[in-house]
């Protein structure tokens, strides 16, 4: 039973590998997404500032058509309003030019609030599109990064999974299955050194009379408070039993 311990301590190392590589591959890309967020929320701020100012040139157009109308009939207008003898007719009339100069007046001035308008819009574009093209600039050298980063972690994920098939079939089954599903309920970790007297996986200190068997090897104990499997940390070589190797298997009970 010594040696299958050992070699479940052995594949207990590859498992917490793949556990930490795939984490870590999750979160390579987070720069990446907030870059692209950054330049998608730019392009959407100048889309809008573009429609306004098509929509601003195109009501001072319409402004400018009606301005030019309004002021060729006065024109006539006012030709008009020298021929005219009738008081009535020439009151009526001239309130028709006031109104018609007064509107021409207030449509200079809109013309003038838009001119002002699509002058500020297109200095806020001009910002934004240097913003846009350093956010652009800035995603693509983010984005060849999240690909180199995930395909070495892809590499090293091959050859921690490689090592684990070769792995399982030193290990017995039934041993295999109740450290499957330990795993599975205790954060990934099925399997904790006792250093000391103490599960690592819990901190528990062991009755000293499953400290003693566990130190004989002769069958697989389980942790009382965490139920994880346990090894003594002496039945492990010193290359294999690391300070760090103990210490990733240190978790919450």
């Amino acid at each position: 039973m010594h040696r299958h311990l050992v070699e479940l301590f052995e594949l207990q190392k590859v498992d917490l590998a793949v556990r930490d590589l795939e984490r870590k591959r999750g979160d390579v890309p987070s720069q990446l997404q907030q870059l692209q967020e950054s330049v998608a929320k730019t392009q959407g701020e100048i889309n809008l500032l573009v429609t306004e100012r098509e929509s601003l040139l195109k009501e001072s157009k319409t402004l400018e058509g009606t301005i030019s109308a309004e002021s060729h009939k006065l024109k006539k207008w006012e030709q008009r309003l020298a021929d005219i003898r009738n008081q009535r007719e020439y009151l009526a009339l001239s309130r028709e030019v006031e109104g018609s100069k007064r509107s021409n007046r207030e449509g200079e001035e809109r013309i003038g609030e838009i001119t002002a308008r699509r002058q500020a819009i297109d200095a806020q574009l001009e910002v934004l599109q240097d913003q846009l093209a350093e956010g652009d600039v800035d995603a693509g050298a983010e984005r060849a990064r999240v690909d180199t980063a995930v395909a070495g972690m892809n590499e090293q994920l091959d050859k921690e999974k490689s090592r684990r098939d070769q792995l399982l079939p030193q290990i017995p089954k039934p041993l295999l299955k109740r450290y499957e599903t330990i795993r599975a309920k205790r954060m990934g970790i099925g399997l904790a050194l006792v250093i000391d007297g103490s599960c690592q996986g819990c901190n528990m200190k062991l009755p000293p009379q499953l400290y003693n068997i566990l130190q004989r090897a002769d069958t697989v104990e389980q942790c009382p408070s965490c139920s994880r499997l346990m090894v003594w940390d002496r039945l492990i070589t010193k290359d294999d039993a690391k300070p760090d190797d103990a210490k990733g298997a240190e978790v919450p009970a």
